[in-house]
């Protein structure tokens, strides 16, 4: 299912739950003041819950009812209790997993209120929910933590607090992980929910680092562009903001608009902006993408594959009937199908480093068994993202140097180099 129809259809569902169905969960207890995740909480209790939701016939109505389950646990008893309620029932309930992104949300837009009153220092309620969203559907979590964070700012206080928040707040600056996190979706927030020119936005991630290509400033503008992928909803009077980054009718909008520098973040979400569900029609978009220097193309349509395969390898992962080994097999041909053979390469590559992403164990040898499997001179690319996505997730070199070590041997040093070919 393509992202943005995904992104569509949860808007509505949470639209329908804020409406309908919430009040029975909201008016119970007040959320701890400490922050601290609730102990006591009888998971098995929500657990049942939950299940009761699954015996309806309809899936919607099914989604609907863990939805109150998961606000309710979020906003009274915290992020953790949520996530131990919903990870292991959707390792049993494995179609549960392809809803992993609407119900992070949900978890991270109610779970920062259990975090402290309106008393509290924003910043510390924001540090305190964020490295408790790791866990099922945490990238949505993230988003949905900051995303509420900043509707209770002042419009014009926003760009300053969440910086601080991700910046200077010592719960995320213990770990990369979270300051990247932080930072990528300071992007995101800064696009929709603060009043500001796309070109100020810009500025502000370009302002976090003395080095461009650092990556403070790289996760903040990759969190702009995101914005305009997979447009929402936004505060009332800031829905032009999303006409910043995303116009209807120009899959390349504002692209060519904009600083050179900022147009690869730009380019690479144009498969979020061709709202089909053929994934060919990603892959044309991103090949006909109007740069006439042949060298800034390259990296463009780089970046644009590598987030049309994302698509192609959510689809897949979301049918639970298949193999890993015919996962595997269907990815390759599709990147083969819908690639132009010059830049197939950059969809193989897409396709392993998004599903170390999605499964960070260092036991998924999925993508090295693809890896394997694709033309010789493609390959070295192939295995440079699987290091990169692993890189992503632990920003360290023991860690990268064990995991590269399934390459084959004479890829091991592309594994490790953690760069995108």
């Amino acid at each position: 299912m393509k992202n943005v129809l995904f992104h569509i259809r949860y808007l509505y569902l949470l639209a329908f739950f804020v409406v309908f169905g919430v009040a029975a969960y909201t008016s119970a207890a007040t959320p701890d003041e400490t922050g601290e995740s609730n102990k006591t909480f009888d998971a098995a209790t929500y657990s049942a819950e939950v299940r009761s939701c699954l015996t309806f016939e309809d899936e919607a109505e099914q989604i609907k009812c863990i939805d109150k389950v998961l606000i309710f646990l979020a906003e009274q008893k915290g992020i953790p209790a949520a996530l131990q309620v919903i990870e292991p029932l959707s390792q049993e309930f494995t179609y549960l997993l392809s809803y992993s992104h609407p119900f992070g949300h949900t978890i991270g837009n109610h779970g920062i209120k259990y975090y402290g009153g309106p008393d509290t220092d924003l910043k510390s309620r924001i540090g305190k929910a964020l490295v408790e969203c790791d866990g099922f559907g945490a990238f949505a979590c993230y988003h949905g933590v900051i995303e509420t964070a900043l509707s209770y700012l002042p419009i014009k206080e926003r760009p300053t607090v969440i910086r601080e928040a991700c910046m200077e707040n010592p719960l995320i600056q213990e770990t990369q992980y979270y300051i990247n996190q932080c930072l990528h979706w300071f992007g995101h927030g800064m696009a929709i929910f603060a009043d500001v020119p796309l070109t100020e936005t810009l500025a502000l991630c370009d302002g976090l680092s003395d080095e461009f290509l650092s990556d403070d400033v790289q996760l903040c503008l990759s969190g702009v562009f995101h914005a305009g992928s997979q447009p929402g909803s936004v505060d009332g009077d800031l829905n032009h903001n999303i006409e910043n980054v995303w116009s209807e009718d120009d899959l390349y909008y504002p692209c060519g608009d904009i600083e050179e520098k900022f147009r690869g973040h730009c380019y690479s979400h144009v498969p979020g902006r061709t709202h089909t569900a053929d994934s060919a029609d990603d892959f044309k978009g991103c090949d006909n993408i109007p740069e006439p220097d042949p060298v800034k193309r390259d990296d463009y349509i780089r970046r644009c594959y590598d987030s049309a395969a994302n698509s192609l390898l959510i689809q897949l992962l979301n049918q639970p009937d298949l193999s890993n080994e015919e996962k595997i097999t269907d990815l390759i041909e599709s990147c083969r199908a819908y690639s132009d053979k010059e830049y197939v390469r950059f969809c193989y590559a897409g396709t392993v480093r998004y599903w170390v992403l999605f499964d960070p164990l260092l036991s998924n040898k999925n993508p090295f068994q693809l890896c394997r499997k694709v033309e010789e001179e493609a390959k070295a690319a192939c295995y440079s993202n699987i290091g990169f996505g692993n890189n992503e997730n632990y920003y360290s070199e023991e860690i990268l140097r064990e995991y590269c070590a399934n390459s084959e041997p004479a890829y091991v040093e592309s594994c490790l180099n953690k760069r995108v070919l």
